[in-house]
């Protein structure tokens, strides 16, 4: 008798169906089969149930723990930005993003493209210099600043391939 039923559900286990809702793939042994009316709910049944609620409850949290970090970030790049106005002396009271400078340190100090980090979009180049105190120094900016003045400059792309050969657009 008992190996009958073990050899019954062996059976079961072999024969396989298609679900018509979803198309996925089951056997009949994991089928849950009743005429006309629902089985009562059983202790597997309810904690389905159980966890399915913990579930929704979980990514729920999870919505909410990704705004509060979101939330905190912000709040920490404004507290960030507060305690670097309070130390640079160099961005900072132009109205500047030190992210957008370049430092080069000669023939300038810094270049600074206005705009890059925040929108990507560059609103103007400037070039960011100290005041210095030789006669070579001061002659090397004022060469500068004629030439951008006069606008004798030019934008000329250049694009190494990968041969190592030179393109100039």
């Amino acid at each position: 008798m008992i190996s009958d039923i073990v050899h019954f559900f062996g059976i079961q286990r072999n024969i396989f169906g298609l679900c018509p809702c979803c198309g996925e793939l089951f056997r009949l042994s994991d089928c849950r089969i009743y005429l006309r009316t629902r089985p009562k709910k059983d202790w597997m049944d309810i904690l389905e149930a159980k966890n399915g609620r913990l579930d929704r409850v979980e990514e729920k949290i999870d919505g909410m723990e990704g705004a509060l970090r979101d939330e905190a970030r912000a709040i920490g790049r404004r507290m960030a930005h507060r305690a670097i106005r309070k130390i640079d002396r160099v961005f900072a009271p132009r109205r500047l993003n030190a992210d957008d400078a370049k430092v080069l340190f000669h023939p300038v100090d810094y270049v600074v493209f206005n705009g890059l980090c925040n929108s990507g979009d560059i609103s103007r180049i400037l070039f960011l210099d100290r005041e210095t105190k030789t006669p070579k120094g001061r002659r090397l900016q004022r060469s500068i600043e004629k030439v951008l003045d006069t606008a004798k400059y030019e934008w000329i792309t250049i694009r190494i391939q990968n041969d190592g050969t030179i393109i100039e657009e």
